[in-house]
């Protein structure tokens, strides 16, 4: 079978042994995977950047999902909303500049790289991307609505020096209503964008040259404001879903890989793929756009759909 690397925008195809399939059960399908016609499927909960979902899924004998029909995309979007368990939390901080772990309130961000949230406040909503439990130099800083909400931030450290500043003309966050924002820590990359489609509408971010993990989050507020979050805490973090398609070849020429075959359904989401930032190559289904598709940085770590060949014996 073929390998899939990534490197300098450019597709290698290296031949490797095709791995062992594992076992299957009455259905013709691996555990964990669905069958669908002479295909089995299965979405990860975990996340990877394209590259590496790819090749776990080929460590099993697998690829990366190809979606060349509306009955296919029909299916793996029943198979998601089957998968997907939705709950939301809430957590009130004060006007004292603590941080509240979002770990304490049952929302457990490890082996994950983004989440998203809506806070209600009037300025200062802090939020905290931390190595350990506790307030120390291994902690990333965000502030939204800052400076009598007109300012947003990246630090590297509380209260360090800013890495990434944004201005706002209109004001980030609201006294009596609830914005909504995400947050990604891919690659050492930090990030952060209005509105819940992970990667779109971003504002701030900070390439730190010597990170450190991210294993905790947490949230405050303060300078004369209290806050109100909600955070959603569900089976797939961030949902969205890479698929096997990519123009890394050749720019909107979409293939799926690793057959290399050309695109001949589509269901792409109003206004994608866009190419944003000119780094955007590969698909993803994206269960906050009804499950269409869009494209995204093929280096984001996202979750992702292996499907493999069902047996019929």
């Amino acid at each position: 079978m073929l390998f899939i690397v990534i490197e300098l925008s450019v597709i290698s195809l290296i031949t490797i042994v095709r791995a062992q399939p594992p076992p299957v059960d009455a259905s013709g399908c691996p555990a964990g995977f669905k069958p669908h016609g002479n295909l089995c499927f299965f979405a990860s909960t975990s996340e990877a950047n394209w590259a590496g979902a790819m090749g776990y899924c080929q460590s099993i004998g697998a690829t990366l999902a190809t979606v060349n029909t509306l009955d296919v995309q029909t299916f793996l979007t029943g198979l998601i909303k089957t998968g997907y368990t939705n709950s939301t939390v809430t957590l009130n901080t004060g006007n004292d500049y603590i941080y509240h772990y979002l770990i304490d309130s049952g929302i457990d961000t490890t082996g994950h790289y983004s989440f998203t949230f809506d806070v209600m406040a009037c300025n200062d909503a802090h939020i905290a991307l931390s190595r350990d439990k506790i307030d120390t130099a291994n902690t990333y800083e965000i502030v939204i609505g800052g400076w009598s909400d007109s300012q947003s931030v990246i630090r590297d450290c509380k209260q360090c020096a800013h890495m990434d500043t944004a201005a706002h003309q209109n004001h980030p966050v609201d006294c009596s209503q609830y914005r909504s924002f995400w947050v990604s820590w891919t690659n050492n990359i930090i990030k952060v964008g209005k509105g819940h489609d992970v990667g779109k509408n971003r504002f701030l971010i900070w390439n730190d040259t010597s990170p450190h993990d991210v294993n905790y989050v947490a949230v405050a507020t303060g300078f004369g404001a209290t806050g109100k979050w909600k955070f959603e805490r569900s089976s797939y973090m961030p949902g969205q879903f890479w698929l096997g398609g990519s123009d890394l070849a050749l720019e909107q020429q979409w293939m799926w890989l690793p057959d290399q075959t050309m695109f001949d359904y589509t269901n792409w989401a109003l206004g994608e793929p866009d190419n944003l930032y000119n780094r955007q190559h590969c698909a993803l289904m994206d269960s906050s756009r009804s499950y269409q598709w869009t494209d995204e940085d093929c280096e984001e770590s996202r979750n992702f759909i292996c499907q493999i060949e069902r047996n019929s014996e």
